[in-house]
């Protein structure tokens, strides 16, 4: 029994030494070969850190990493890998880790290259920055309302989404959902500060402080339908899924109406 607790606990010691680099709290998920490769398999940006916990550069640049991991969860999500560890080495040798800490960004898993960080020194802001600033575009602006039709005639295979809002600019937040479901959903983004398109829709009701709107056309179809849950990432992204993967109550809805026929 002794011998059962001591042989468990070396194997998750270098995890606890390496976790120990980071703050208590902190959104840095640590990385085993095979979480890396979820995460690869996976269409999200994401930023790794391959650290040693002896590595004083990794220390000093730990806070600033978490603290940077805190400000964009859960868009971007932060990890670490323990390349001290045995069960990592090949895996960090796969990557051409020669020095620590090296950051990397995989800007859609495995589909893409990984970028390794060369952004200046290694703080928060430089982190929030890069990471943000390195989420591929796949929105697609719609400047004019009659840039609305061409584009949803154009991607009508695919069901398509269009955020509505008062900037000219979208947010990170659709930039990365729009990345998350690259050919699976179109994204738009039209201006929309007076409201005046959503109105054309039907769509007049504002809720106190909120004046976004995200506008569904299912594939194939020119029906606009009103997103009306939360306009944060779980729940989008919740509800995306579901239209995905054929669960979206509209989508039910409509099933029902033809097997009525």
């Amino acid at each position: 029994m002794i011998l059962y607790t001591v042989t468990a606990l070396l194997l998750v010691l270098p995890a606890l030494v390496s976790a120990a680099i980071f703050p208590p709290g902190t959104k840095v998920k640590m990385l085993d070969p095979k979480d890396f490769r979820k995460v690869m398999k996976s269409n999200r940006t994401s930023v790794v850190a391959f650290v040693a916990p002896w590595c004083g550069h990794c220390q000093r640049m730990a806070p600033e990493y978490s603290n940077a991991a805190g400000n964009l969860s859960p868009l971007i999500p932060f990890y670490a890998i323990d390349c001290d560890a045995e069960l990592n080495k090949l895996l960090c040798a796969s990557q051409e880790i020669q020095g620590f800490p090296t950051v990397k960004l995989f800007p859609r898993g495995g589909q893409l290259p990984g970028q390794k960080y060369e952004a200046g020194e290694r703080t928060s802001s430089n982190f929030i920055k890069w990471a943000s600033r390195s989420v591929p575009n796949k929105i697609k602006v719609l400047s004019k309302v009659d840039d609305i039709p061409q584009w949803l005639d154009k991607n009508s295979d695919l069901p398509r989404v269009i955020l509505l809002n008062r900037d000219k600019k979208f947010p990170l937040l659709w930039q990365v959902l729009g990345n998350n479901y690259h050919k699976r959903i179109a994204f738009g983004h039209h201006s929309d500060p007076e409201g005046k398109f959503a109105a054309s829709l039907g769509f007049t009701v504002r809720e106190e402080g909120k004046f976004s709107k995200v506008i569904v056309y299912p594939a194939g179809s020119s029906v606009p339908i009103l997103y009306e849950g939360g306009n944060k990432y779980e729940p989008l992204s919740k509800y995306f899924r579901s239209i995905v993967d054929g669960t979206a109550d509209f989508l039910k809805r409509s099933l029902e109406l033809k097997d009525e026929l």
